[in-house]
């Protein structure tokens, strides 16, 4: 009786260890695409040189696009929509980013502290859609 427990503890152990590593693996993808995002360079576009009108940028992370649509007048941001947004709560914190943005008048700005990831995501859409509305 002793000896089956102790065969079915270990089969159940060996069972639990083998899934725990096989979804480890499966994140590592997620996480390394994470931190990549979170590394990114947000470039600061010169305004000087982004003519009048309202631009659409994405930027596509964990297979989900970002799209907003940014509204320039007299080489100033005036305003930023966003489109596109995830449905979380980590998602919802970020759009605070787009105060930021307006504010500085760059997309070049401090992430939302606890979203760190969408915050840069939405700060790459906006620097997608500015660069649209550079002059040629």
């Amino acid at each position: 009786m002793i000896r089956k427990i102790l065969i079915v503890t270990f089969i159940a152990v060996g069972v639990f260890i083998i899934v725990g590593i096989a979804m480890m693996m499966k994140m590592r993808p997620v996480l390394q695409e994470q931190k990549q995002v979170r590394r990114m360079e947000i470039s600061n576009v010169d305004l000087t040189k982004v003519l009048d009108g309202v631009y659409q940028g994405d930027f596509t992370y964990g297979g989900f696009t970002f799209l907003v649509e940014v509204g320039v007048t007299n080489h100033k941001i005036e305003n930023i929509k966003i489109l596109k947004n995830m449905e979380t709560s980590h998602a919802k914190h970020a759009e605070g980013v787009i105060e930021r943005i307006i504010q500085k008048q760059s997309p070049n700005v401090d992430a939302i502290t606890g979203a760190t990831t969408t915050s840069k995501a939405l700060m790459k859409a906006v620097e997608n859609a500015l660069t649209k509305g550079l002059q040629k």
